[in-house]
């Protein structure tokens, strides 16, 4: 909230400085007057194009490269909307657009990169959230040195405790104490806020004991999944068992969500189709015209349950390109054609799965399908992957806004996480972000 009140206010002082600059300090008080109201209308959906750029998100609370970046985007997406606004409606004797816009959203840029660091540098020498962490992991490891080079994310990791019997070292820049009595005298002398514990440490029956009696002292307590999601959006696959699945994905209480999300997506692949159809023979035509080979492309995936379908998608690659073997496309492919570099930029490759959606056989957002083939390989090798084909496929989902590409088993584990953070909050707020994101992401950066 600190931050969208101070982007609102970045944007009224960009204004001002634009009036100035433009007719002078003299007129400033008649122009305000004047466009006070077109240009807050127009700032509201500023901070609504912020908020889908994932500008106000916790890992965006510092003054990075990568954020002043994704600054410098959603600007230019504000501007370009906003200038197409100013044209369809043109407001009597307001700034015109190809000017003073440019001077406006120039100077609002600046100011906000200044104020995105004024505030990291603010935030990051607050007080922030102690947290100790009971047991230790590769997992945790990383998650610790993590909070610790990102403090603008408001955690202070304080210390481990472990049981007696973890004798080995672990790499941690924290201090770590033996698990014993002293709970309640480690929690007071660090002045801990949060205790994160690692599933085989919660199921300790001295260590529930203890953590009860210490509650008083409001201390909350969390276990490594759920702190570890609540920081990354993503599940830790390596440290969830069986019992988390059925304690979390409960399918029967997403009934009635899944009915409005089938009735959404039939009413959006329909809008979406009328743009198909008028798309279809350009590019049906750029694709015969630059490559040998069928203008769509068919391919096998594994959608919800297990059940396989045949995708379709326009042909972005050379044809034949995997001479009979499956093959992990890779970024910057080299069989991927010119046109298909542009459909794969502006994702306008993926608008004829619009039929496997109508089908029922895929969903706007979630997990992307996989081949059978990958599916095979990668449930071998990543504990739970099969639970991801609990939910129809999508067009887009969370894993694809959050890690762009996946190229191989590692990749595959990282997506997986995601995916399960998708399968287990999956609700419209969640569909309609997603989906916003992806659009943002198509319109200010390019597609895989």
């Amino acid at each position: 909230m600190v931050l969208i009140f101070g982007d609102f206010a970045i944007f009224y002082l960009g204004l001002s400085a634009t009036i100035i600059l433009r007719y002078g300090a003299s007129g400033l008080e008649i122009w305000w007057l004047q466009h006070l109201f077109p240009f807050s209308a127009l700032f509201a959906g500023w901070i609504l194009i912020f908020a889908i750029a994932g500008l106000y998100d916790p890992l965006s609370f510092s003054a990075s490269t990568q954020i002043r970046e994704k600054i410098i985007r959603a600007m230019l997406v504000a501007g370009f909307i906003s200038i197409a606004i100013f044209y369809v409606f043109p407001q009597p004797g307001s700034i015109t657009p190809k000017t003073s816009l440019a001077i406006d959203l120039t100077v609002t840029t600046f100011l906000l990169i200044l104020w995105r660091k004024l505030y990291s540098v603010v935030l990051a020498r607050s007080n922030k959230i102690s947290v100790i962490f009971f047991g230790l992991s590769e997992e945790t490891n990383s998650l610790i040195d993590f909070l610790q080079k990102n403090p603008h994310l408001g955690y202070e990791p304080t210390c481990a405790v472990v049981p007696a019997g973890q004798t080995e070292q672990r790499k941690i820049e924290l201090p770590i104490f033996i698990f014993n009595n002293d709970l309640p005298k480690i929690i007071r002398e660090k002045r801990a806020s949060i205790v994160v514990a690692s599933l085989d440490i919660h199921t300790n029956a001295d260590f529930i004991r203890m953590l009860y009696e210490v509650l008083p002292l409001g201390v909350a307590y969390l276990s490594f999944p759920q702190f570890y999601e609540r920081i990354t959006g993503k599940i830790p696959v390596s440290m969830i068992s069986e019992i988390w699945f059925l304690e979390n994905l409960t399918e029967n209480e997403k009934r009635i969500f899944e009915i409005i999300k089938r009735a959404l997506d039939l009413t959006a692949s329909l809008i979406l189709g009328i743009a198909a159809i008028i798309i279809f023979p350009f590019a049906a035509l750029a694709i015969k015209l630059t490559s040998p080979g069928p203008v769509l492309f068919r391919q096998k995936r594994v959608g919800k349950n297990g059940r396989l379908f045949e995708l379709i998608k326009f042909r972005t690659m050379v044809k034949n390109a995997e001479n009979g073997r499956a093959v992990w496309a890779k970024e910057n492919d080299a069989r991927v054609t010119s046109v298909g570099h542009v459909l794969r930029k502006t994702r306008l490759d993926e608008l004829p799965q619009i039929w496997n959606i109508i089908r029922g056989e895929m969903s706007l957002i979630g997990p992307r399908p996989e081949r059978p083939e990958f599916v095979e390989e990668l449930k071998k090798q990543i504990p739970h992957y099969m639970m991801r084909l609990l939910v129809r496929p999508g067009l887009s989902g969370w894993a694809q806004i959050n890690f762009p590409y996946g190229a191989s088993v590692e990749d595959a584990m990282e997506k997986l996480q995601y995916d399960l953070h998708y399968i287990k909050n999956r609700s419209l707020g969640l569909d309609i972000s997603t989906a916003l994101k992806t659009l943002f992401i198509i319109i200010s950066r390019s597609g895989r």
